[in-house]
C-alpha cells in the first residue's frame, strides 16, 4: 500500500537550512492501523503532508498503491490524493457557512456520481457517525466531538483506501475522544488503512503498530 524509502525534507529560511525528515523508511500494508508518535517539532506533520501528497519530499521514493508519487507532477498527485486519501485534522477545517450535510457532500461535488448516489452516500455516513438529525445545522452549533465526526464523514465520503488523521483528538475531552476512537475502530474493521499522527498514548494504543519519530528519523 505505502512504501517510503530514504525520504528527506528540509526547510530553508533566511539563508539557513533546517532538516525536518532525515531519511525515512516506512512500509504500511493495506488495512493496517498505524500510529506515528513524536514530540512537537519531530517532523510528524511534515511526514503526514508527504504521505497525503500535499507536499513533496526533497529526495527519496514514495510508492502509493504501486504508483510512484515522488515522480508525479502536482496535478497527478492531486488526482491520486482525491481518489485514495481522506484527511482528518485536529481543527476540523469545516466550512462555517455550509451545513453539516453540505460539508460532507463537498468532496463529491466534482465527482461523476449521480446526485442521487451522492445524497445516499452522505446520508449513510451521517447515520454512521450519529449526526443524521443535525444535517441542516451549521458547524458553529456543534460540539467539538460533533465537528470531528462531521470531518471524519467528509474524509470518508469518497471511500478512500487510506485515512490520515493529524492529532484528531487533540482538542477533545476524554469522553469525546473515546467516541472518536471507537469510530476509527469501526472504519478500520471495514478495511480502511488508518495512519494517525499523535502525541497521546491513549490514541496510539488503539493502533496495531506504533512508530516513534524523533528529530526527523524513526527511533
Amino acid at each position: 500500500m505505502i512504501t517510503l524509502h530514504n525520504i528527506k525534507k528540509a526547510f530553508h529560511s533566511s539563508g539557513s537550512k533546517q532538516e525536518i525528515l532525515r531519511g525515512i523508511d516506512l512500509q504500511i500494508d493495506p488495512g493496517e492501523y498505524v500510529a506515528i508518535m513524536g514530540k512537537s517539532g519531530s517532523g510528524k506533520s511534515t511526514l503526514l503532508n508527504i504521505l497525503g501528497a500535499l507536499d513533496a519530499a526533497d529526495s527519496g521514493e514514495y510508492i502509493l498503491a504501486d504508483k510512484p508519487v515522488h515522480n508525479m507532477r502536482q496535478g497527478k498527485r492531486t488526482a491520486l490524493r482525491n481518489a485514495e486519501i481522506g484527511f482528518v485534522f485536529q481543527q476540523f477545517q469545516l466550512i462555517s457557512n455550509l451545513s453539516v450535510y453540505q460539508n460532507v457532500l463537498l468532496p463529491l461535488t466534482y465527482g461523476r456520481k449521480r446526485l442521487g448516489k451522492k445524497k445516499t452516500r452522505v446520508l449513510q455516513l451521517l447515520n454512521e457517525v450519529g449526526l443524521a438529525d443535525k444535517k441542516h445545522q451549521k458547524p458553529v452549533r456543534l460540539s467539538g466531538g460533533e465537528k470531528q465526526r462531521v470531518a471524519i464523514a467528509r474524509a470518508l465520503v469518497n471511500e478512500p483506501a487510506i485515512l490520515l488523521a493529524d492529532e484528531p483528538t487533540g482538542s477533545l475531552d476524554e469522553t469525546t475522544t473515546e467516541s472518536i476512537l471507537q469510530l476509527f475502530d469501526r472504519v478500520h474493521q471495514q478495511g480502511t488503512t488508518i495512519i494517525v499522527i499523535t502525541h497521546d498514548q491513549e490514541v496510539a494504543d488503539r493502533a496495531e503498530r506504533v512508530i516513534h519519530l524523533r528529530n526527523g528519523v524513526f527511533a
